[in-house]
């Protein structure tokens, strides 16, 4: 049985393949994204967002169903709950 980063690093890859044919925006902004960039290599690169958060449901950590596209930069503040000037947001968080 893989570990479980090696479960986290396949289901990343399977999020974005989805995403990138999607040509899927960021669920955060609603802005494109650039998916020639590395993922998470800057702001405006694909970075997968958990839309409930790992701390409040870890069993859906691995779960693609709960994996959304985002820019890394809008992914990093919603964390930190910086949402302020990252464009029109699609929900309210």
């Amino acid at each position: 049985m893989a570990n479980r980063s090696s479960r986290w690093k396949n289901i990343r890859m399977l999020a974005w393949e989805r995403d990138r044919k999607a040509k899927a925006v960021c669920h955060i902004c609603n802005q494109p994204i650039d998916y020639s960039l590395q993922p998470s290599s800057c702001e405006l690169a694909y970075e997968c967002d958990h839309i409930i958060p790992f701390s409040k449901r870890p069993d859906l950590e691995l779960d693609l169903n709960n994996i959304a596209p985002s820019h890394r930069r809008c992914n990093r503040a919603r964390c930190s709950g910086d949402l302020v000037g990252l464009g029109q947001q699609s929900r309210v968080w």
